[in-house]
């Protein structure tokens, strides 16, 4: 069975999540199909961990025989306090970490069309509860991929 431009793409960036827990950036990321919710999802292994959820799917016609489909992923990084070294100081590692390893694979491995992958970029946002307290941050992705129609 052939996987789909979104499939592929999905699957690379599940491969550059894999990279940062192995370089002991976050402790773990899950991938589900429905909204992430940071105060709702468990991570398998602590924090810091990622959510990377569907993707929202814009198309442009390119030309008569071609779509160019973006896919936008909107990662969520959940970090808690308690076992942060520095806490501000670890945030912006684990944001750069994060921005480097998709700045520098922008095509995720050939999966999306390079010459109109946008940079990176990261939102922050602190969010609590009255017995939770993280600070999280959406890293969003815009790959793109070319369709060819009729296949």
């Amino acid at each position: 069975m052939t996987t789909s431009l979104g499939q592929n793409i999905k699957q690379q960036i599940t491969a550059v999540l894999d990279t940062l827990k192995t370089n002991g950036i976050i402790n773990s990321w899950v991938s589900q199909d429905q909204s992430p919710n940071a105060l709702t999802q468990d991570p398998p292994s602590g924090y810091p961990f990622a959510i990377v959820g569907m993707p929202r799917v814009s198309n442009d016609m390119e030309e008569n025989q071609t779509n160019l489909r973006t896919y936008r992923f909107d990662i969520l990084f959940v970090c808690g306090y308690e076992g942060l070294a520095d806490m501000t100081n670890s945030i912006e590692g684990i944001m750069d970490a994060a921005l480097n390893q998709f700045d520098t694979n922008f095509t995720l491995n050939g999966s999306a069309v390079g010459a109109t992958v946008p940079p990176a970029h990261i939102e922050a946002l602190p969010i609590s509860t009255v017995d939770k307290t993280y600070v999280c941050f959406v890293l969003t992705l815009e790959p793109r991929g070319l369709y060819q129609l009729g296949t």
